[in-house]
């Protein structure tokens, strides 16, 4: 990737307009941008949105900003850039079909073919501007974690690249969440892949095998244990889903991801990505980059009502499953306004990984503008990308992202129009 000529429109502005997405790449993606053209002396403001549309793209165009950036969204919307500004993309989803209008410069991976998530293309870019700007690295690891891309493409260079200078460790653990920050207990008994579903027979569990998890008077995190229990843990763990005959026990196991140089309580990569998304679906975009710029002090608070939300919403799934349309291969989560537009995404990723046996999760859900769709595939030959580009321009809207992780926005009153359409391809695919 050809960083060159954006530096240049860089160096040339005065001041300077990024907007950005509201998940945790985008936030990381904005924040490295922000950082950088500080230390540039640029003068910044910064739009965070949820996806590009005709209010956002009114509201860049009346700025009075000289350029604009776009990072983690911009190329699936080339039509829609405002002709009156001087524009770099800086995007890593697939390009919209169109010519690129002439004030637009656009740097992407997949116009090479590769695979970087929008933080990673940032700190890239960051690093063409200066080499004093390489600390930013850690913000390109959680947003490549929290894009669900760690370890895919140029990613895990830039995941090598941190191990090297010293600013990020890798272990490999157990596939739980909160490995630094939660108790141990908590978090085996939320694991998808871990067969201990009680409190008490984790308890039991652990004492069997002699873990000791008291520490001044709290329950360890699993890297509160000394690296003797942990090989103990994970050898006796792998021995507990044998017995049990679950599917692919080496599923138990994943990489931890460790930033060496945060504070603890955003230390463990993968919990910082989750603690953006929370403040990006919850919109507190202020907030999020308070805890970016090292404030923690709002993370508890707003984690514990995403967690809420989340489990609320779940919940709601759960009840209601049967209900839902699905066939060999999908299950479609119509859920009308019962889950919010900034959610129903999250709860399509969890559904996929775990509380729902099929391959392909599709969401939509109702907001004041029209019907949020998220999809989620683990489906062979089912490029995700594609079909919501396609269906939801059918429909009357927009949509697209990846191959395995989509989404888009219909028309309200379009859902059944919309499922009926994937419903149709899926079987043509798929049978």
């Amino acid at each position: 990737m050809d960083f060159k000529s954006a530096s240049e429109k860089v160096k040339s502005a005065k001041k300077i307009l990024i907007v950005s997405h509201y998940d945790c790449d985008g936030l990381c993606s904005a924040k490295i941008l922000m950082e950088v053209l500080k230390r540039q002396g640029k003068k910044t403001e910064k739009i965070i949105a949820k996806e590009l549309n005709g209010e956002i793209v009114s509201k860049a165009e009346k700025s009075d900003a000289d350029l604009i950036i776009f990072s983690d969204l911009g190329s699936g919307y080339l039509s829609l850039m405002p002709k009156s500004k001087e524009i770099v993309i800086l995007d890593h989803h697939e390009p919209e079909s169109c010519d690129v209008p002439l004030n637009v410069l656009q740097v992407n991976p997949c116009l090479e073919g590769k695979t970087l998530c929008g933080a990673g293309v940032c700190y890239l870019f960051a690093k063409e501007l200066s080499k004093n700007n390489l600390e930013l690295i850690d913000f390109a690891v959680v947003g490549s974690i929290g894009d669900g891309q760690v370890m895919k493409g140029e990613n895990k260079k830039i995941v090598e690249e941190a191990r090297k200078m010293g600013r990020l460790k890798i272990e490999k653990g157990l596939n739980i969440f909160g490995h630094v920050n939660r108790p141990l207990t908590t978090s085996i008994k939320n694991s998808n892949q871990i067969p201990l579903n009680t409190e008490s027979e984790i308890m039991q569990f652990l004492s069997e095998i002699k873990i000791d998890l008291g520490s001044n008077g709290k329950i360890k995190s699993y890297c509160d244990l000394e690296d003797r229990e942990k090989e103990i843990l994970k050898t006796e763990l792998f021995k507990e889903v044998l017995r049990r005959d679950c599917p692919d026990p080496t599923k138990i196991f994943s990489n931890i991801y460790i930033l060496t140089r945060r504070p603890k309580r955003v230390t463990d990569a993968q919990e910082f990505s989750t603690i953006l998304n929370a403040f990006g679906r919850l919109e507190r975009f202020d907030d999020a980059f308070v805890v970016l710029d090292g404030n923690l002090e709002k993370i508890d608070g707003t984690m514990l009502e995403y967690r809420q939300r989340i489990a609320t919403y779940l919940s709601w799934v759960g009840r209601n499953i049967k209900n839902f349309e699905s066939d060999k291969h999908t299950v479609y989560i119509d859920a009308g306004s019962s889950i919010e537009e900034n959610l129903i995404g999250t709860i399509v990723s969890i559904s996929i990984n775990g509380m729902i046996g099929k391959k392909i999760v599709v969401g939509l859900a109702e907001g004041k503008d029209g019907v949020k769709v998220s999809a989620r595939s683990k489906a062979e030959g089912v490029n995700l990308d594609e079909m919501l580009c396609r269906f939801c321009a059918d429909c009357g809207g927009y949509g697209g992202g990846h191959i395995e992780a989509a989404g888009g926005k219909i028309p309200l009153g379009k859902s059944k129009e919309f499922i009926e359409m994937f419903k149709s391809d899926i079987k043509s695919r798929l049978g």
